[in-house]
């Protein structure tokens, strides 16, 4: 009977641990696998119409930002870096801006570039953070604190899986004060130590 209980009060014990993990601690987690790639759906809701669009590819995060390689419903990339949004048509043409530019891009750069280099205190100041975990699944929404971009940009939740050993994130979900969205979900993710020199080629500036 002791032995039962001690496993009990043990397997309780590490529960009331891992209750205590904050978002702080789920970004150093995620900042020790800088670099993931994978597969990914986007669903953009539309409520003025009432509509959902979906378009899937592949995607590439790291610390210099992230790459959105569409493949349906047509071909297209994306590159959002640290300083500049890169969009690349299926004939190689570019178009770049400067993503200072553009205050929701800026944003969403530096919330995953700080999450992914384990900087909270970069989400700090730019955000006000929710966050709540059950069981594995942790949640953050980061509403911006500059009244600029919190005009259009309502806020940023991205969610995953974690437990005491590493965090791994599952969606993104952008809404905009109308209240149409942006949802990034993530699937068969990988961690590679380095990035290939053709994912690598994608943050760096044309």
């Amino acid at each position: 009977m002791k032995k039962i209980f001690c496993a009990f009060f043990c397997f309780f014990l590490g529960l009331s641990l891992f209750a205590e993990v904050n978002f702080s601690d789920i970004c150093k987690k995620l900042a020790s696998r800088p670099n993931m790639t994978g597969t990914f759906i986007q669903e953009k809701t539309i409520t003025a119409i009432n509509r959902t669009l979906k378009s899937s590819g592949n995607f590439v995060l790291s610390q210099d930002g992230i790459a959105w390689n569409t493949l349906k419903p047509f071909p297209s990339t994306l590159v959002v870096g640290n300083t500049f949004v890169m969009q690349i048509k299926p004939d190689g043409s570019q178009t770049v801006i400067d993503a200072s530019s553009n205050q929701i891009f800026s944003s969403i750069s530096s919330a995953l570039t700080a999450m992914f280099s384990g900087n909270f205190s970069v989400l700090e100041e730019a955000f006000s953070i929710h966050f709540t975990l059950s069981s594995q699944n942790w949640m953050a929404t980061l509403v911006p604190k500059d009244s600029a971009v919190l005009a259009i940009l309502k806020s940023i939740t991205v969610s995953g899986i974690a437990n005491e050993n590493s965090a791994e994130l599952k969606q993104i979900v952008m809404t905009e004060p109308s209240s149409d969205a942006i949802t990034y979900t993530f699937t068969e993710q990988r961690y590679p130590k380095e990035l290939s020199d053709d994912e690598k080629a994608f943050f760096i500036e044309k």
